[in-house]
């Protein structure tokens, strides 16, 4: 059976070191030819420290694909395009390894486990794993916006200058308009308010959606189990989550104070226990 390739690639601005993300995605697609593999997919992100890891958007979209088992393998052109810190490409490894998706680096051309990472990041950081790192002057100054992961309600992509004057796009920050819709909701909740009257209430005020189109009350309800809707979206609290793995914090993204969040709690609790005990 034909394996199923994930293809992430994390373009650098330093392609004296470091292959940008066309040279990384050819080496790439020829490893695969070679090993008769099939490319599903590609994922790419910009090289941005100040992100958190699960937060970027070609990490997300890849960590949704391990999420419903569409892919056999991850392919980067270098360990350190997947993963920078040793941590992060520790739990990484291990939840791939758990769902039996396999890791490998393009260049040169090996697999990578778990049990390689305390030899890459400590031991030998220019060995196997990360030696071929080829200089390319193809410039990669594009970024396919369309690719990118849509944001909750409340915030947008932006970008930022590094260092050598490089614009960088990928940065998550708050869109103040919408944002401000986004405490109305938690306010008016917490106050006494039903989902179904503050979506009327934004409706009649003309306030688009999250979709453009008019609110309904599940999408500010959503479900709390599942972490759906408006009020159970954690990232309003600055906490980004992605299922079954640990939060990263991002306080600049925060939009509902820690108090106004346990109103809403403690109000959601009231009513699922009326709920329950409705005949």
């Amino acid at each position: 059976m034909t394996k199923k390739v994930l293809l992430y690639l994390r373009n650098s601005a330093d392609t004296l070191h470091t292959a940008c993300a066309d040279s990384q995605r050819y080496y790439a697609e020829t490893f695969i030819r070679k090993n008769g593999w099939k490319l599903e997919l590609t994922c790419r992100d910009e090289d941005i420290g100040e992100v958190v890891f699960t937060a970027q958007p070609g990490i997300h979209k890849l960590l949704e694909e391990v999420d419903i088992g569409s892919i056999d393998i991850v392919l980067c052109h270098t360990l350190d395009r997947l993963c920078s810190r040793f941590a992060v490409a520790e739990r990484l490894l291990h939840e791939l390894e758990a769902k039996g998706i396999e890791v490998w680096a393009a260049d040169p051309g090996v697999r990578i486990k778990a049990a390689d990472l305390i030899d890459y990041y400590y031991n030998n950081p220019d060995g196997a794993i990360g030696l071929g790192r080829r200089r390319s002057p193809m410039p990669d100054d594009l970024y396919e916006a369309e690719h990118l992961v849509p944001l909750p309600y409340g915030y947008r992509y932006t970008g930022a200058y590094d260092a050598d004057g490089t614009y960088i796009f990928g940065f998550r920050v708050l869109e103040h308009e919408t944002a401000a819709v986004i405490l109305r909701i938690f306010q008016m909740y917490a106050d006494g308010m039903s989902p179904a009257k503050i979506a009327d209430a934004l409706n009649a005020q003309g306030i688009p959606s999250p979709h453009g189109r008019m609110w309904r009350d599940a999408t500010i309800r959503g479900g709390r189990d599942r972490r759906t809707g408006i009020l159970n979206d954690e990232i309003y609290i600055g906490r980004s989550w992605v299922p079954g793995r640990e939060y990263d914090f991002a306080p600049a993204l925060r939009i509902v104070s820690d108090e106004l969040w346990r109103r809403v709690k403690l109000r959601q609790d009231f009513a699922g226990r009326r709920a329950a005990a409705s005949p």
